[in-house]
Parts: C-alpha cells; structure tokens; sequence
C-alpha cells in the first residue's frame, strides 16, 4: 500500500479479529488455513498458532489439501477460533466466467468440503458449541470482479451454531467488515475504534 494504516493492532497493519482476540484471548487457540497463500499478508502472523503455509512449507494448496489440514486441526487441536479459506471458486470463475457449469461444479464442491468441516466438528465434539459462518469476498462477471455491479459485490453470508436463530433471513444489509465485528460480538471482545463493521446482532436469539 502507498499509505501506511491509519491505526495498527498486534503488528504493523491494520487491526484484524485474528490480533485483537490474541490480545484479549492470550490463551486461545487460533489457526489460519487458506488455500491462496496471498491471504498470509492479510492477518497478524504472531496471533496464529496455526499457519498452514508456514506449517506444510508448500508453495501451494489444492482445496482437497486445505480441507484435510482443517479437518486434522480441528479434531487435534479443538481450535478456539479457525479461518479457513478455499480459493477454487474464485479460480473456476477467473478460468471458466462466473455462472458457468464450472464455476457451480466449485461452488458444488465447496458446499462438500464444508460438509466435511462440519463433520470433523461433530467427531471433534466441539460441533454443538461452535458458530459457523460461512461467506464469500465477491462474485463476478464474465471472468472478472471488481466492479460496481451486484453481480460482483453481492455475496452470501450463512451463521450457524448455538444461539443463532433458524430458518431466519437477514432483514438487513450486512457488509463483509460486518463478518470480523460479528466473530466478535460472539466472543465478547472489544473492538477497535477504527472498525466500521457492527455485528449481526439480529441472527442471534436474544
């Protein structure tokens, strides 16, 4: 970036959910498994217990792969707090457009790797106390993004666990910063004064 952050957290960038619950939560335990390895510049490396690129030394990760360092973190370890990010979805659309056969054949199999997700949490024993969220960065058209068309900025955003309300559809907008400040309503942290995000306060029973 040309400018530096306006307000830096646990390390020298902007403040994320992975460095405030490291400093709030000395103890939890916090992984980060991702399938783009760009993700790696985007989170405070010193608040992770878990990197999966660090951890393997691969330069690259298939969403196979990343799923089953999710799943074997999950049942060893019984993480406090797991991002886990899969990048072929993004890859059929740059590939094969956005809409086509190919991209809903990724967006298919992520639904299966996430159903495996949940699986490890059931045989982990931690499935009936964890909130899941599950989202998306973009969407696309053609074989790019970064436009201004809801094509391309209009994403899905799915909670999951206890407390959360079921059969329940969002009155509202929710924004992508929402999804950090809502991780953190979950966990009662204090949020940084720079963050614009406000938790989905209304998926949540009482």
């Amino acid at each position: 970036f040309v400018l530096p952050p306006a307000t830096t957290g646990l390390e020298d960038i902007y403040p994320t959910i992975f460095g405030i619950l490291r400093q709030q939560r000395p103890n939890a335990k916090i992984g980060a498994i991702y399938d783009w390895k760009g993700f790696g510049r985007l989170v405070e490396s010193s608040a992770l217990d878990y990197d999966s690129y660090k951890a393997t030394g691969k330069e690259e990760l298939s969403e196979d792969e990343t799923a089953e360092l999710a799943i074997d973190y999950i049942q060893s370890e019984k993480p406090d707090f797991l991002f886990v990010h899969f990048d072929h979805v993004d890859h059929a659309g740059h590939q094969h457009e956005h809409g086509s056969s190919h991209y809903y054949a990724s967006v298919s199999k992520a639904d299966t790797l996430i159903g495996k997700l949940l699986e490890a949490s059931k045989a982990a024993g931690t499935y009936d106390e964890t909130l899941f969220i599950i989202s998306s960065d973009h969407g696309g058209v053609g074989k790019k993004h970064g436009g201004e068309t809801l094509a391309e900025i209009e994403i899905p955003f799915l909670l999951l666990g206890p407390g959360i309300k079921q059969n329940f559809r969002i009155p509202h907008q929710v924004m992508t910063y929402d999804n950090a400040a809502t991780v953190a309503y979950a966990f009662g942290l204090e949020t940084p004064y720079a963050w614009i995000g406000r938790p989905v306060k209304s998926a949540f029973e009482d």
